[in-house]
């Protein structure tokens, strides 16, 4: 899928250092809102066992969107999440989703958000969202997603919501 000069498609292995810059500069240690750093090695497996999506301009990762098994999400985060809402039996795991700060307001991530679906029809996705990322809970809310709990995680105050594929 096009939009414009940029190609929404399957991340490859090869989009996985471009995840990693991408999601790197948009760390909370560089001003980000993205929780945590993601590890090569668990980005590539991912990747491999579970679409997930990147938006491409000449090349360039400028977008991307993860999705996890729940069996192997072993985070201490993710286990809150999933005791504030489990999902169904079939759920997986959304996020995270980051466009480069530069190609924002294009319309991206719910291109992005609406590719995954295709590859994953009638399975829920569940999420969280830090309560204070006001553009991330708007746009998340904009693309149909519903407020399913909510949890406190060292000291902050998340948001779960989730859609059915």
């Amino acid at each position: 899928m096009c939009l414009n000069d940029i190609v929404i498609a399957r991340a490859t292995l090869s989009d996985v250092t471009g995840i990693l810059k991408l999601a790197q500069a948009n760390d909370a240690e560089h001003g980000g809102m993205l929780l945590g750093h993601l590890e090569p090695e668990a980005v590539m497996m991912t990747i491999s066992k579970m679409p997930s999506i990147v938006a491409r301009k000449d090349g360039q990762v400028v977008g991307f969107l993860l999705s996890w098994s729940k069996a192997t999400a072993n985070l201490p985060i993710i286990t809150v999440m999933l005791q504030a809402y489990a999902g169904t039996k079939d759920s997986y795991l959304y996020g995270p989703i980051c466009v480069d700060e530069t190609m924002r307001g294009q319309g991206i991530a719910a291109v992005m958000f609406a590719k995954l679906k295709d590859f994953l029809p009638e399975r829920e996705g569940i999420l969280f969202i830090k309560a204070n990322n006001k553009a991330s809970l708007q746009a998340h809310q904009k693309m149909g997603m519903c407020k399913m709990g909510e949890f406190i995680y060292e000291g902050t105050e998340f948001l779960v919501f989730a859609y059915n594929g």
